[in-house]
């Protein structure tokens, strides 16, 4: 992961660009029953809070209308943070923007109209503005046992970048700063090949792979507890289809 940290964003140069700028929506909120979350506080098109505090992390939760609260697929999501206090240490306070830290979040899990994975970058360059359409990710590669799943994004079209101002004081009150930080995501295509290898991995801690627009890779690990979770958080439609396409396919005519 050394290797990972030091080439991540060599592409970042400063840069004036016309981005989605101001306050984020509310966090993320799981229903009330602790087991769910509604479909309109998954969505991540008009950004999310850093760190997506209160996103299903390791586990599987149902994914609800928010309206009617009738159940419309099944979601898990993992985090990693990295990057130091001003004081040299996290601190345990990871889940807010710091200079030089950033944050990758992953979604996993199937609805009604198919199977899908998210990735989210968040990061909070070290100093100045940067330019976020370089580290937007468009490769997912993950490494199941002795196999490599390659995920092409869903869709050719650049994703919306947000960004936010931030100030920041350390943990001892010492040192304070200000700045902005930088959201990028993408949507990758999961199929019912691909959702059956998620399904039956090894529970035990892997690892994913992005490639970024700006050529750079990284590796991030994601949590067994994780890739427990996508046994379920797959199971609501384990053929990655909607019921429309399903019903139209050969295989389903006959």
């Amino acid at each position: 992961m050394t290797v990972a940290k030091t080439t991540l964003f060599s592409g970042f140069v400063s840069v004036s660009l016309a981005l989605v700028v101001g306050s984020f929506g509310v966090d993320a909120a799981l229903a009330d029953d602790d087991n769910a979350i509604y479909e309109d506080n998954l969505t991540t098109t008009q950004g999310l809070q850093w760190g997506g505090k209160k996103l299903p992390f390791k586990k599987t939760v149902d994914i609800r209308e928010s309206l009617v609260n009738t159940p419309l697929g099944k979601v898990t999501a993992d985090r990693h943070i990295f990057g130091k206090d001003l004081d040299g240490s996290i601190f345990g306070r990871s889940s807010r923007p710091a200079p030089g830290r950033s944050a990758f979040i992953s979604l996993w899990g199937s609805k009604i109209e198919g199977c899908f994975v998210e990735m989210i970058i968040q990061h909070a360059p070290a100093e100045g503005k940067a330019d976020p359409t370089a580290i937007v990710p468009k490769l997912l590669e993950v490494g199941i046992g002795s196999q490599l799943v390659e995920l092409p994004p869903q869709s050719a079209a650049q994703p919306k970048i947000f960004s936010q101002d931030y100030s920041y004081t350390s943990f001892f009150g010492k040192n304070k700063t200000s700045g902005t930080w930088y959201m990028t995501r993408n949507i990758f295509l999961v199929d019912a090949g691909i959702a059956k290898i998620l399904s039956q991995a090894p529970d035990k801690d892997t690892r994913a792979r992005l490639t970024l627009s700006n050529g750079n890779k990284v590796l991030i690990p994601i949590h067994k507890k994780t890739v427990k979770s996508w046994k379920t958080a797959y199971s609501y439609n384990p053929a990655c289809k909607s019921p429309d396409a399903a019903a139209s396919s050969p295989t389903s005519t006959q």
